[in-house]
């Protein structure tokens, strides 16, 4: 089950894919956010989404108690590679007092050991995508959900002149103009999550999120989105 409350520190461990998305979307509200991989290149990216960011070995029991998961409310796992890894950071986080645990495992059987151990949250690909489909055939999609939302909404627009052939991070967009980049569609081929360093060309389209409220923003969508 999902959190009942609403929590405001979370570490996350491992900056894959998944990881990094969970980064970059947490960024987005107004919580503490520590991001924990090995890999340097990573790290440097999250460090645009993250409070704290630290060169850790997760699979180092002791680099992981020198991380004080206690101070965290929440702390999601990602290293589904290395699955004794996870299950030691697990019970190493559930020590701590750690109040609620996600890790995303790789299969069923996983599952269940998590869950024995005290995991309050495993997430399983297989089961996310599947959900997502589900979604779709229904016809609910995060453009359904949002586009009741009062506070913020998503936008598939194209760049404007100034940004093109500069990274996320050149343009500056996100401060600038009060938007953040989801995704970027290009042909037939979504990139999820955008990177600082991801040059945005002619031809992209943009999946934005940005506040309804902010007269300057919507005044640029009115400029640049595609015309039907």
């Amino acid at each position: 089950m999902s959190p009942k409350k609403t929590y405001t520190q979370f570490a996350v461990l491992g900056l894959g894919r998944f990881g990094m998305s969970i980064v970059q979307t947490l960024s987005e509200f107004d919580v503490n956010i520590l991001a924990v991989d090995k890999n340097e290149t990573k790290l440097n990216w999250a460090v645009d989404y993250a409070t704290h960011v630290v060169q850790a070995d997760i699979s180092d029991e002791k680099a992981l108690e020198k991380l004080g998961l206690g101070n965290f409310e929440v702390v999601v796992l990602t290293t589904v590679g290395d699955f004794e890894a996870s299950q030691i950071a697990a019970m190493i986080a559930k020590e701590a007092g750690v109040k609620h645990i996600i890790v995303h495992a790789s299969n069923a059987r996983q599952k269940a050991i998590l869950e024995r151990i005290g995991v309050n949250e495993v997430i399983l690909p297989e089961y996310e995508m599947g959900a997502r489909l589900a979604r779709k055939l229904v016809g609910a999609n995060i453009m359904d959900i949002l586009g009741e939302s009062d506070f913020y909404t998503i936008t598939e627009m194209r760049p404007m002149e100034e940004w093109l052939n500069k990274s996320i991070k050149e343009t500056d967009i996100r401060s600038k103009y009060n938007l953040t980049i989801l995704a970027i569609l290009y042909g037939d081929r979504l990139q999820i999550p955008v990177f600082p360093d991801t040059v945005i060309t002619e031809d992209d389209i943009l999946i934005t999120l940005s506040e309804k409220k902010t007269t300057d923003t919507k005044s640029l969508l009115e400029k640049v989105l595609p015309k039907a």
